[in-house]
């Protein structure tokens, strides 16, 4: 793998890190929401290997349906500090939230990722209930990349051929529903994301791997083993044709879901909901996205 482009990706990262400060001195953390951070989900002092968790501080002894965030930053960067602000603003309307982090490209592949985030779902799973999470009503939301992680994730755990090729052993920790913002669906594509990313993401060989076919999210077994699915984009998200192409797939296989875009906004930009977790539409996003759980609660959880 070429060592310019590792050098570009380390760069991206240390450049989205140093944004962390300025999210502090802009946003004002919820006074309601308690906060628990640096929880190690794996026993080996790796900070790659740690979750946050948000309770609303008014429903202390409440027992509450769990919510599972998984940060963007397109693999490559991001952390889940970055998704604070509305993870707080998530678990405001009744969750109890747990934000993962993960160990990031090229210093790991696409499915140790998964492997990972696997291991963070069991931990969720073993210790939800010591917060007062429903392991019975589990949802999960991701950005970008994190929502092109958490799809393939959650299609793993109903389709065993698709685990298989990846070479992960899934959860059995269940997913009833996700929100996917903006997601960083398509790694198959002939643009920025990829000419670069695939090769760092499944291996040099991948298009000879048995996982060379899933690379293309449209793949039937992967839409059919996905829970309900809210897609959430905008006009003037860099990603927006993403999506609009993955719901078209999600169509054609006939899988419940609901698809939010919004009208050409300046403001309403890549992520917005959580790069800008504040603004109007994004408490509108929110509110969707509850809503959307809300409706599912009452359905059969995915085989």
């Amino acid at each position: 793998m070429s060592k310019l482009i590792e050098r570009i990706f380390y760069k991206q990262r240390a450049e989205f890190a140093e944004t962390l400060p300025e999210r502090d001195v802009r946003f004002s953390f919820p006074e309601n929401v308690e906060e628990i951070k640096d929880i190690a989900y794996l026993p080996d002092n790796d900070p790659s290997h740690r979750l946050d968790i948000y309770r609303p501080a008014d429903q202390a002894d409440k027992t509450l349906p769990v919510l599972i965030n998984i940060h963007g930053g397109g693999l490559i960067m991001g952390c889940k500090e970055f998704n604070r602000y509305f993870n707080a603003r998530l678990c405001q309307l009744g969750y109890v939230v747990f934000s993962l982090e993960y160990p990031l490209v090229p210093d790991c592949t696409f499915f140790d990722q998964c492997h990972t985030v696997f291991q963070a779902f069991d931990f969720v799973r073993d210790h939800a209930e010591s917060y007062h999470g429903d392991t019975s009503t589990v949802y999960a939301v991701g950005d970008s990349g994190g929502a092109c992680l958490l799809t393939y994730c959650a299609a793993m755990q109903n389709a065993p051929a698709v685990a298989k090729a990846a070479g992960v052993t899934p959860s059995t920790f269940s997913i009833r529903a996700l929100g996917l913002i903006s997601g960083m669906f398509y790694t198959n594509k002939h643009d920025s994301i990829g000419m670069f990313l695939p090769g760092y993401l499944y291996g040099k060989h991948y298009k000879k791997s048995a996982f060379a076919a899933y690379v293309n999210p449209e793949h039937p077994d992967i839409v059919r083993a996905l829970p309900p699915c809210l897609l959430i984009t905008s006009q003037n998200d860099s990603l927006q044709h993403y999506t609009l192409q993955f719901e078209q797939a999600l169509t054609k296989q006939q899988v419940p879901h609901q698809l939010i875009n919004y009208p050409k906004n300046k403001e309403l930009t890549h992520a917005f909901s959580v790069f800008e977790p504040f603004l109007d539409a994004s408490t509108d996003t929110l509110q969707q996205i509850h809503q959307f759980f809300t409706n599912t609660t009452e359905q059969p959880t995915q085989k």
